[in-house]
């Protein structure tokens, strides 16, 4: 019985001390993750980036690879995602597209990033839009609401440099990018840095145009050779992009082609000038034509000494560059230039596009082709991704990440053009486009 007692307590005494350890270690191990996570945080702190714009397919293709490029980026810390719009409903679709494609992706490491709404109307005023900025703690602000055609004010612009905040957009109206420009001044006072027109196209192929003429003038002994730059592209369907991207060219159609000739602007008829054109890979040839894009008018005032720049499109199936033949003659360029009733227009084909999406895909394929007219050298740029969607979110997620990554250190404070970015902010912009390329192809020949 005395033995049963003393066996009791000692159980008893044991158990005890069990506990006690088992309370000790977890305190231990709750001070340590603590202190782990502190340092973290301290080390890595939180990038919030507000996407305007986010709920539509372009901006939210741009959300989900600013998080993909930081986690690859190393110490690239946290990212925490503010998609800005009207629509609290929309924001939820995006949110749950965006996670759904984030946990599909297996070459992404870790977690998933905090999203959240924020709304706002971008018909308010730049310092009503400032104070969202500022209130939602923004530390880049990202702008992706198109179309941008016919607009003339770049309000968000504005309020980011009144915030305090770096900026990047996709605008492709030159008009609204030249507007962008005149905020240089400002952006400057304010030690903000902002680049517009800053997409894969236009954007990242202005990258192509300038480091293809950089490489002719590095073999000609000449920083400043006059060259002649001929850009091409293709899309087929549209690229997964949204009714967004056919009611902008639908409004390009009634808008002159910006080409450079004899180191001159000269505007020519959209949708002329067709030539044939190999974008190497599975896209072969394809037969492109004059249409407006804004890399033209950037280039133009980023690049020396250009003797002549053009710039065509082409898209799949065929019918399609037919349809908008037809369009450009038929269509009177009122009901053309009608930003609401193309959206409306847009919308209404969408089910028809998205079934012929399926059946063409949704590859992007851009060629460059520069010469010397100096030596005769030639240089050819030819990148091409599988999807129009993706790519464009890439590229605008590697403009945001160099603003992010080196703040105003390597890049002064003003309102840029791509091509006016500094070479190695360029490079590494490109090198980060390049993920997932299906082609890349730089070739020199004299």
């Amino acid at each position: 019985m005395v033995m049963a007692k003393q066996l009791s307590w000692q159980a008893t005494a044991s158990f005890r001390a069990a506990i006690l350890m088992s309370i000790i270690f977890s305190k231990y191990v709750e001070c340590l993750t603590t202190a782990m996570s502190s340092s973290s945080s301290s080390s890595s702190p939180i990038k919030k980036v507000l996407v305007v714009g986010g709920n539509g397919r372009v901006g939210g293709s741009a959300a989900r690879h600013i998080h993909i490029l930081n986690e690859e980026a190393a110490g690239g810390g946290v990212v925490e995602l503010i998609l800005g719009g009207r629509s609290q409903s929309s924001f939820e679709g995006s949110k749950a597209r965006i996670t759904s494609q984030l946990r599909e992706d297996k070459s992404i490491p870790t977690g998933l990033p905090r999203i959240t709404f924020q709304s706002l109307d971008l018909t308010s005023s730049p310092s009503s839009l400032a104070e969202i900025i500022i209130r939602c703690g923004a530390d880049c602000v990202v702008h992706t609401a198109g179309p941008f055609q016919q607009r003339t004010k770049p309000t968000l612009l504005e309020a980011s440099i009144e915030a305090g905040v770096p900026y990047v957009d996709v605008c492709d109206e030159p008009p609204l990018c030249e507007a962008g420009k005149q905020l240089g001044d400002l952006a400057k006072a304010n030690g903000v840095v902002a680049v517009t027109a800053a997409g894969i196209w236009p954007g990242a192929s202005a990258l192509m145009a300038a480091q293809a003429t950089d490489e002719l003038r590095r073999l000609d002994g000449d920083d400043n050779s006059p060259v002649d730059i001929t850009m091409s592209f293709f899309t087929a369907g549209t690229g997964n992009a949204g009714a967004t991207i056919v009611s902008a060219t639908f409004l390009l159609l009634c808008q002159k082609a910006l080409t450079i000739g004899g180191g001159k602007e000269v505007e020519k008829e959209p949708w002329t000038e067709s030539k044939d054109v190999d974008f190497r890979g599975t896209q072969g040839v394809k037969t492109v034509r004059l249409l407006d894009n804004p890399d033209v008018f950037t280039l133009y005032n980023s690049v020396s000494n250009i003797n002549s720049l053009s710039s065509r499109f082409a898209t799949a199936p065929g019918v399609w560059n037919q349809l908008f033949g037809a369009m450009k003659t038929l269509v009177p360029r009122d009901i053309l230039s009608n930003t609401d009733l193309m959206q409306g227009l847009s919308l209404f084909s969408l089910p028809i596009i998205r079934a012929v999406d399926k059946l063409v895909g949704a590859t992007n394929a851009m060629r460059i082709d520069a010469s010397s007219t100096k030596s005769g050298r030639k240089c050819t740029f030819i990148v091409t991704h599988d999807d129009l969607e993706q790519c464009v979110g890439l590229a605008t997620a590697a403009f945001v990440l160099e603003l992010i990554e080196t703040g105003n250190e390597q890049i002064k404070p003003g309102v840029y053009y791509p091509a006016e970015l500094p070479l190695e902010s360029r490079q590494r912009i490109l090198e980060r486009v390049k993920r997932d390329a299906i082609v890349w192809e730089f070739d020199t020949s004299d």
